[in-house]
């Protein structure tokens, strides 16, 4: 009986073909290669958005809106980012205590950011879809429209990518916040 030994076989030297964007097999089992021969890591996926679907979502977001309560002494109280949205307002406030460094600032911050980018993109591409009874965006409905959107509609993707490459804060005062009806 002969066995062959798996351990005993020569390796290929055979150097790995790198794909780069655009080129050769487009399927998402193609793994991308970088330079070295060696899988892409924690690289963002450049999309090309066709300029019809860039100008219809440019019409669709409403900018959002960035600003802090300052006390009499200079320092920051709260933040808060809102924005519009058919005449509702949409956003969220986040306290800014003495204790914190600029460091958990600027994380808070971004959390923030990313929550309320999070619901002008579902308000965006589902509208008034997702909201319940009362008004407020119900989970449930959001994952039907997105698992519905992802099934049938072909430029998903680029509408995503034309969204976050669209999507800006304004930062503003207080007194402004207050007359656009922010506050």
């Amino acid at each position: 009986m002969d066995v062959q030994n798996p351990l005993s076989q020569t390796a290929t030297t055979e150097k790995p073909k790198i794909i780069l964007p655009g080129e050769g097999d487009t399927r998402a089992s193609a793994q991308i290669l970088n330079e070295n021969g060696q899988p892409k890591f924690m690289r963002k996926e450049q999309i090309y958005v066709p300029r019809p679907i860039l100008e219809n979502v440019r019409i669709q977001i409403p900018p959002i809106y960035y600003s802090e309560d300052v006390n009499a002494d200079g320092t920051s109280s709260l933040m808060t980012m809102a924005f519009k949205w058919h005449g509702l307002c949409w956003g969220m406030s986040m306290p800014i205590d003495e204790s914190q460094n600029f460091v958990k600032i600027e994380m808070l911050r971004k959390k923030l950011y990313s929550y309320v980018k999070a619901t002008c993109d579902v308000l965006v591409h589902h509208g008034e879809k997702v909201l319940d009874r009362d008004g407020n965006i119900d989970p449930r409905l959001v994952n039907d429209e997105e698992a519905i959107r992802y099934r049938y509609d072909k430029d998903w993707d680029k509408k995503v990518a034309a969204f976050n490459s669209l999507v800006r804060v304004a930062p503003i005062t207080k007194k402004k916040a207050i007359k656009l009806g922010l506050l």
